[in-house]
């Protein structure tokens, strides 16, 4: 949010003038409390790498500040500026007290640390909440006046595979000069220290009148035996906040080193800085990074280490305003933009919401502005700053040449403004912008009561209006695309009433509304005028026939998890837009019942929200990344109150104690591969396949054990097919388990509820009539499911489904016969393989796929038939080194006795995998590799024997 520029202390004076700092009495009572806090620390690891800096110390307080955001131009440090406040600490007494915000966890008992300027909650002792299993740690943070909170947690972590630290102890206290403190003590205790015993101590300072504060942890080995792989760093849940580094895009993947991280909310931001320079190594995945600040191989007994780290607090939910929080951290004196917005013709425009961009210009030659040299490289992110509708578009920013830009309201610059910022001063900016239209859509379902007609044509766009709430909800997914260029002119917008007005820059627009595979799309082009409004209705219907199964998305996050920020009500609109029609909500060690919300919403027809809950283990003693288990019965619970805690607990402990729970519910475990917090996943198995199945084998099949293994998670195609080689492993093993596919969505936007999904098949598939006991028999016990992001893929032998077993003995029932597998798609999705594994390894080349016939609802469809006859070459055989999964085959197939025929002699499995070769465009954007079309069913057991089972799986009676 963009705040008038204001001087906190006096009305504005004299003309601007350079930034200049505070007075060294200021400057050396900040350095005395940050010392002080720095003294309470071992010494750091690797000779002082972690060290905090005297020039830190000036940064982070004591310089004087004009007001982010905003205040008119005036004199930047007056002399008889008021002495900052100390900073405090205060305990949460009532509700009120606390931080407010999508992501606020702060309760009474809980600790606020806070100065005039910015304002943190450290968690009271006990349990944790989120991913952390206990308190002392950091879990809101905020501005100190808007006092809204979107950061989930910042956890400790020590370790490689990371160990959480158990706090037993806080206390609080005030430094020299105004600075004030919380610490926590406690401890790493494990079966996997083997020996070893950590005590480690957190202190969280803050000075008087600081944007930062300073997280300074040592830690000792008080057990007899030496601590290996000790990696110190955090683990960042970055909740509502988009997480971004330099030079990468936002929401980041994978690995990398960079000097900070950032977080970026709507209305506040964030930035991770170690304390003494450096780089941070980072992993990053959905919502979270694990950051690591210093590397020791071992900590020998009684050795001691520290690392510290900076957590700077933005008050604009913007990169600029990161950008400039590092700049002044650096020691640098910011200057200042003030946006002109106007038309075509010069005529002066309201402030707007919308994105201004600045993109720095090199000057050859050109000296680093003042402090820049010192900045940990702020310019390398994408500077843009977040507009509002009232305020006045000033803010400050680092020196420097700039090209300023604008896009927002159904407006874009109709060219860049050239703008030099200095320490001190406002620079002005103007902007021309484009006109605006509005395009009114109204989206209908064929066969469904068509909603309210849009608004006729008007001289003029009026304010969007609302949905019609009262009408018949016709949730749906809207892109839109210049239709010269195919680039898109706005994110995705939701229109659950059947509705969406929209202001959009005049031109010609590409408009696409979706809701999930089974639908064909509902496109047209469409005329936008400015000043003008533009009708446009779309018309859905549902072309891909999966009777008999329901679409299920099996785990997902909102901001009840620590590292998500949707909150509830959009997941769930969004969830029915994109065609989910069952879900389960996993949050983190906590029990939610979005039920009532669906109601609310009037989604009850379209979509059932079942209660569960992701124990996610932030010690390695499970083995494995986590658990999802569901249904949970009432209410959300906290941990203790109807939700349990994965402790230090094998995961054969806790499946004891799901299972010794009144009823009956499935146990989903997933795996840590390429995403997921590394709290989830401490100790999960790294190997060969076999490897990772002989560690699943203990937790997994028939009876008591997990009842089903997610084998896809998002858009990590990669990790699913080495989750699948360890499915094939497992099988072999005669483990019998569902496979499953879920988004583990922590987003929107990229992190797609239902990319990808499970459809399990159940007694009757009507969303708004589902038995859930059913369903759950079905995931636990019938095992027919199709997992997909696209196609629809089924397969029989004889009378037995995938899932099932089927007998090929001679003169058996359903003997020696056929194998028939369908695949359906809506034109859009592209299926251009099939691949029959037998065994988990490919019997024969990929058949291809033509779309060779069309239903009358519009969807493609292809059959195919394979014999499969009785053998003596062996129908199951070792998968070979490095075959990619649903590969084009090789030589020496097992199970294939002739061109077209699959042959078995011993019991084994089936199984068939659609795959596409054109991205899922238009409905997902990305990297085309992470969005190509893919399904594949259960396995279809083949009992060779004739004894009425197949690698552990019992046919049905």
């Amino acid at each position: 949010m963009i705040r008038p520029i204001e001087m906190p202390r006096r009305p504005p004076a004299s003309p601007p003038r350079a930034r200049r700092p505070a007075p060294r009495a200021t400057r050396r009572a900040g350095l005395a409390a940050l010392a002080l806090a720095a003294a309470a620390c071992a010494p750091p690891v690797q000779g002082g790498s972690v060290a905090v800096s005297s020039g830190a110390a000036e940064r982070l307080g004591m310089l004087c500040r004009w007001g982010h955001g905003g205040g008119e131009q005036g004199e930047l440090c007056p002399g008889d500026a008021v002495a900052a406040r100390p900073a405090r600490v205060r305990r949460i007494a009532a509700p009120a007290d606390a931080l407010s915000g999508p992501l606020a966890a702060g309760r009474p008992g809980d600790y606020v640390l806070e100065n005039d300027e910015i304002a943190v909650v450290v968690e009271q002792l006990g349990p944790g909440t989120g991913l952390a299993e206990g308190g002392g740690h950091l879990i809101d943070a905020a501005d100190a006046r808007e006092r809204s909170d979107e950061l989930g947690q910042i956890v400790p972590r020590l370790g490689a595979p990371p160990r959480q630290v158990i706090y037993r102890d806080l206390t609080t206290g005030a430094g020299e000069g105004g600075a004030a403190w919380i610490e926590a003590r406690g401890e790493v205790r494990g079966r996997e220290l083997e020996g070893g015993a950590l005590s480690v101590t957190t202190r969280y300072t803050l000075a008087p009148s600081g944007r930062a504060v300073v997280i300074a942890t040592s830690l000792q080995n008080d057990g007899d035996r030496p601590v290996e792989a000790l990696d110190l760093g955090d683990v960042v849940h970055w909740g509502a906040a988009e997480h971004v580094a330099p030079g990468a895009a936002p929401g980041l993947r994978g690995e990398r080193e960079a000097p900070y991280l950032a977080g970026v909310g709507s209305r506040v931001a964030y930035a991770l800085v170690p304390a003494g320079g450096g780089l941070i190594r980072a992993r990053s995945g959905a919502g979270f990074s694990d950051a690591t600040f210093a590397r020791q191989a071992a900590l020998p007994p009684g050795g001691r280490a520290a690392y510290q780290r900076i957590l700077a607090i933005a008050p604009r939910g913007d990169a600029l305003a990161v950008a400039t929080e590092l700049f002044f951290l650096g020691g640098g004196a910011p200057g200042g933009v003030a946006l002109e917005l106007v038309d075509a013709r010069g005529a002066p425009l309201r402030p707007m919401a919308g994105r201004a961009t600045l993109t720095p210009v090199a000057e050859e030659g050109a000296a680093p502005a003042a402090g820049a040299a010192a900045a940990p490289a702020a310019g390398a992110l994408d500077l843009w700053l977040r507009t509002g509708e009232r305020e006045p578009l000033a803010v400050e920013a680092p020196p420097g040449l700039y090209l300023v830009g604008f896009e927002g309201s159904g407006r874009r610059a109709l060219g860049t403004a050239r703008v030099r910022i200095r320490a001190g001063e406002i620079a002005p900016a103007r902007l021309a912008l484009s006109g605006v239209g509005q395009l009114d859509l109204r989206v209908e379902e064929r066969g469904a009561p068509a909603p309210a007609a849009a608004p006729a044509p008007a001289a003029a766009p009026a304010p969007a209006a609302a949905p019609d709430l009262l009408g018949p909800l016709t949730p749906a997914k809207v892109s839109f695309f210049d239709a010269a260029t195919g680039k898109a002119v706005s994110p995705p917008r939701l229109a659950l009433g059947g509705e969406l007005h929209l202001p959009l820059p005049p031109g010609r627009v590409r408009v696409v509304a979706s809701r999930g595979p089974e639908y064909a799309l509902a496109e047209a082009t469409v005329d936008i005028a400015d000043g003008a409004r533009s009708p446009l209705a779309l018309t859905l219907q549902r072309v891909v026939d999966t009777s008999g199964y329901i679409a299920c998305d099996l785990r997902q996050h909102t901001a009840r998890s620590a590292d998500a920020g949707v909150a509830s009500a959009v997941r769930l609109a969004w969830s029915a837009a994109e065609g989910v029609e069952c879900a389960v909500a996993t949050e983190h060690n906590l029990a939610v019942d979005l039920q009532p919300d669906v109601a609310a919403l009037r989604l009850d027809a379209q979509l059932r929200m079942l209660p569960g809950v992701e124990l996610t283990s932030g010690r390695g003693g499970a083995g494995l990344g986590s658990l999802s288990v569901f249904p949970l019965g009432g209410a959300a619970a906290a941990p203790g109150e109807g939700a349990l805690r994965w402790g230090d607990e094998a995961a054969g402990e806790l499946l004891r104690e799901v299972r010794a729970l009144p009823g009956e519910r499935v146990v989903q475990v997933s795996r840590r591969h390429g995403g997921g917090s590394p709290l989830h996943g401490a100790g999960a198995p790294q190997g060969a396949p076999e490897e990772g199945a002989r560690q699943l084998a203990q937790i997994v099949g028939d009876g008591g054990g997990a009842d089903a293994l997610e084998v896809w998670t998002g858009r990590e195609a990669a990790a699913r097919d080495r989750a699948l080689e360890e499915l094939w492993a497992l099988l072999r093993a005669s483990r019998p388990v569902t496979p499953t596919a879920t988004s583990d969505t922590h987003g929107l936007h990229g992190a797609e509820a239902g990319t990808p999904r499970t459809y399990v098949a159940v007694a009757g598939d009507d969303p708004g009539r589902l038995d859930v006991g059913d369903l759950v028999a079905g995931l636990r016990r019938r095992r027919d499911v199709v997992i997909t992001n696209g196609p629809f893929v089924t397969m029989r032998l004889g009378e037995a489904r995938q899932g099932g077993v089927a007998s090929v003995r001679r003169g058996a029932r359903g003997g020696p016969g056929t194998l028939s597998i369908r695949v359906e798609r809506a034109p859009w999705v592209d299926a251009r393989e099939l691949h029959v594994l037998v065994g988990g390894v490919a019997s024969g080349a990929a058949i291809p796929l033509e779309g060779a016939r069309t239903t009358a609802a519009g969807a493609l469809v292809d059959e195919i038939e394979i014999p499969v006859v009785l053998g003596t070459g062996g129908g199951r055989g070792p998968a070979r080194p490095g075959a990619r999964v649903g590969g084009a085959g090789g030589d020496g197939r097992p199970g294939q006795r002739a061109r077209g025929a699959i042959a078995v002699a011993e019991d084994t499995f089936v199984v068939a995998i659609v795959r596409g070769r054109r991205p899922l465009e238009p409905v997902l954007a990305g990297e085309p590799d992470e969005i190509l079309p893919f399904a594949m069913t259960a396995p279809l057991w083949i009992d060779a024997d004739g004894d009425g089972r197949s690698l552990g799986r019992a046919a049905a009676p």
